[in-house]
């Protein structure tokens, strides 16, 4: 029964997407736990600390969870943190057996099979949680509901518009000031994409008045907040759009969000820009008519393009979706369609995306037994391995530009989840192994090679210490060594999750990255580091750029630069690729992590 006296501990906990980069923002707003701890007049307390959230490791997580001593823990459930989540549900549960565990978000349906058989949750939650959150988040409540349902809920279908509950943003559940804000004032979708698990909890299109979304942007605004990133599934698509857009005019908030194309004229192109609008996410997807029409959002492509075209002309950036391997696409349309793209000089802000066969759309009712039944629930032929992945990179080409941001390993000082092991000095002493969500472990040695042994066993720990944490492995070998070694450590990453899932269909390194820092450039053959670079980061220290070859420039080599007052704009000019240079000192790490958009 709701309103017990164990609610005041309940504790909601959102995980985020593990990094490409230490210094890269996770972009983790638990807005989902926030909001539904607002509706069931839960204290902010409740929310696990973000920084905790996105820094600690799979063990220190579970710590912190136990030290708490919840009698209920909720998990917000996406693709890319289920699976870790599951994992914590089932640690404590071993731990503390009477906890009460919770899950919900989108990776809850009926026919995503790996989540119910993983059994690490009391109830499975599907569909919209506020109102059943007063009872869902009360430990009495959720166990008497699991009893009842042999745990798993589908809530009701409801008609409250954004807006209807406490806004967590004003109520100090999320702080609103300085940050980017993200904002619902449309729940709801008349689309039929096949792909899409949106509609199935959300058919019909609830939409916060135009009045009421502009005195709250408002009240943000004199909070001090930068941006607003709106998550209506087609900002545009409501009918007073008009009116919604000349009260957003002057605000001083940047805004984001996502529109259809051929919605947009050049007048509602120059309203969007006057609004606060300086980037738009487009969802082309494809040019081919035919595919669009099988994957259920009709229309005429040509129409979005010249959508597209009326915000640059007015001064807003389009960032255009391609989606491969939808129904009836071919490799060769998704070029044509990059293509298309650059012939009108929109492929500067591209995002190419492989179709997921999600739990609960009407795509995984056709298809999903070729499927992986695991996130990223990628086709396992033919789009993804077959004729999509140089499709992909064709694109890319196309774009001038890498689609994914490579892996930026820890290579400066001072990060406080770095271990440093040097193999000549005999068995090291027992130490506590760091928990973090990225981590560093440098090894040393004067033959890397003969030592393999013992070095292999050392990462197989630490992978093992925090399966669903990423792993940077720095070697700093003293003279070359056989490549051969590279590939062997890479053989302990075996993928758990959906960043080491999707890190292999791509053809990336997972959550066990292997680099190597060249200390000393002068004791090694420059055609080893050259090899060297092309099986996994290389960097060597050098006093400034001007010390390395244009041989190993060309070859990806990196640069590791000391000090701290390196002028970013000058130091840029100087290399021929900014992703080629690394720091000892973590502040000039931060600033260029800045300038690389991290």
């Amino acid at each position: 029964m709701a309103g017990s006296a164990d609610i005041s501990r309940s504790i909601l906990l959102q995980l985020p997407l593990n990094p490409s980069a230490p210094l890269e923002s996770t972009g983790n707003v638990p807005l989902a736990g926030a909001t539904l701890a607002a509706a069931a007049s839960l204290p902010p307390s409740s929310l696990v600390d973000q920084d905790d959230a996105d820094t600690l490791g799979d063990r220190e997580l579970l710590n912190l969870l136990l030290q708490k001593d919840p009698a209920l823990v909720a998990f917000t459930l996406y693709m890319w943190n289920a699976e870790r989540s599951a994992w914590l549900a089932r640690a404590l549960k071993n731990e503390k057996p009477d906890i009460v565990t919770v899950g919900g978000g989108p990776e809850v349906s009926r026919d995503n099979d790996w989540l119910i058989r993983e059994g690490g949750f009391d109830l499975l939650v599907a569909g919209e949680g506020e109102g059943a959150a007063a009872e869902v988040l009360d430990p009495a409540g959720a166990a008497a509901i699991s009893r009842e349902t042999g745990g798993f809920l589908q809530t009701d279908a409801t008609d409250f518009p954004p807006g209807f509950y406490p806004n967590p943003w004003l109520e100090g559940y999320l702080d609103p000031s300085g940050r980017s804000v993200l904002l619902e004032t449309v729940r709801g979708c008349a689309a039929g994409c096949v792909y899409c698990s949106y509609r199935r909890s959300h058919p019909h299109p609830r939409i916060m008045e135009a009045k009421e979304v502009i005195g709250l942007l408002r009240t943000f605004a004199e909070n001090g907040t930068d941006e607003v990133v709106f998550l209506d599934p087609t900002f545009n698509a409501r009918p007073d759009l008009a009116h919604l857009l000349k009260g957003m005019s002057g605000l001083g908030i940047e805004f984001f969000g996502e529109m259809r194309g051929d919605l947009i004229g050049p007048e509602i192109a120059s309203m969007i820009m006057d609004a606060g609008f300086r980037s738009v996410e487009i969802g082309l997807q494809s040019c081919n008519r035919n595919s669009l029409e099988l994957a259920g959002r009709p229309g005429d492509p040509m129409m979005v393009l010249e959508g597209a075209m009326n915000l640059k002309r007015a001064g807003v950036t389009p960032v255009i979706d391609i989606m491969l391997g939808l129904p009836g696409d071919t490799p060769g349309d998704a070029v044509r369609t990059a293509m298309m793209l650059r012939d009108r000089d929109l492929h500067h802000d591209l995002q190419v995306f492989h179709i997921s066969i999600l739990p609960g759309t009407a795509l995984r009712g056709r298809c999903g037994c070729g499927a992986m039944d695991r996130p990223p629930y990628y086709m396992f032929d033919p789009p993804l391995m077959g004729g999509f992945a140089p499709a992909r990179e064709e694109i890319a080409d196309i774009a001038g530009y890498d689609l994914d941001l490579a892996a930026r390993p820890i290579l400066f000082e001072d990060w406080p989840a770095t271990v440093t092991l040097d193999l000549d000095e005999g068995p090291a002493p027992a130490v506590a192994i760091p928990s973090f969500r990225q981590s560093s472990l440098r090894i040393s040695s004067n033959d890397l090679w003969e030592k393999r042994h013992r070095l292999i066993e050392c990462v197989r720990t630490r992978r093992e210490a925090d399966p669903f944490c990423v792993l940077d492995l720095i070697l700093m070998p003293c003279r070359s060594f056989p490549l051969d070694l590279v590939e062997m450590i890479r053989t302990l990453d075996t993928p758990l999750d959906y960043s080491g899932r999707t890190a292999r269909a791509l053809g990336r390194e997972g959550d066990l990255r292997v680099a190597i820092l060249v200390r000393d450039a002068s004791g090694f053959d420059p055609h080893w580091i050259v090899s060297a670079a092309v099986e996994c980061t290389v960097a060597v220290d050098a006093g400034h750029p001007s010390m390395m070859p244009n041989s190993m420039w060309s070859k990806g080599v990196c640069v590791r630069l000391p000090g701290e007052d390196w002028d970013m704009a000058e130091l840029a000019s100087l290399v021929p690729s900014i992703h080629q240079v690394y720091f000892t000192e973590r502040s000039m790490e931060e600033k260029w992590s800045a300038a690389l958009d991290l």
